[in-house]
């Protein structure tokens, strides 16, 4: 989520968390880094960011990283023309300010149903839930710490592709040059100990692979 108003960005980021994994960033030089880095099922970028017309700028490199994140305008400009031009530009949905998170949280769902037809993958009785990043095995939760979240699930949405750990630690960190070589083999030790499952294997002198 992309809003320069910081206190407005918390408030919605809080209330969207309860559904959803949420990054919240203030300015559009993050917002490009995180960008990079990640890949998101759904995308709120505010388009007046500390007083310039930028956010449109991002839908392009949004779509570029990956064509199925959704991705939703949220702005004061609320004239037909100005969603119009959101929409023309790559926007899957545009919301005009005030909203009411009700109706934020239900066409985030909406898109999420649109972009992304196979959220639900069962694994050995798991139940993976690529969307919120959940897991549960026998009706129960089982919880991951973020960064163990955010290293199953993207190594789960790159079955059967092999990551070494410099691989991961490029693409899950912002700064993965200030880690230690050991934090993907650590991080990876604490997830099998917590699944039922053993489905990250490790390939001699490669990586790490989920394979299904």
């Amino acid at each position: 989520m992309l809003e320069d108003d910081k206190d407005l960005c918390e408030l919605v980021g809080a209330y969207l968390a309860r559904e959803f994994r949420v990054d919240r960033v203030y300015d559009t030089e993050e917002a490009k880094a995180y960008i990079q880095r990640y890949d998101y099922d759904v995308a709120l970028l505010d388009r007046n960011i500390n007083g310039h017309d930028i956010g449109l700028e991002l839908v392009d490199k949004i779509k570029a990283k990956n064509p199925s994140t959704g991705v939703i305008i949220i702005s004061a400009y609320g004239t037909v023309s100005d969603k119009i031009e959101g929409l023309n530009v790559g926007a899957d949905d545009y919301l005009e300010k005030p909203f009411d998170n009700d109706e934020l949280l239900a066409r985030i769902y909406a898109l999420a149903r649109r972009h992304n037809t196979q959220n639900i993958m069962e694994i050995e009785g798991m139940v993976c839930d690529l969307s919120a990043q959940s897991i549960s095995y026998e009706g129960k939760t089982i919880d991951l710490s973020k960064k163990e979240s955010d290293l199953f699930f993207y190594l789960l949405r790159n079955k059967n592709k092999i990551f070494s750990s410099d691989d991961l630690l490029d693409a899950l960190y912002l700064h993965p040059e200030e880690l230690a070589s050991s934090t993907i083999r650590v991080t990876i030790t604490h997830i099998r100990k917590k699944l039922p499952v053993d489905l990250i294997k490790t390939v001699k002198t490669r990586g790490y692979v989920i394979e299904i």
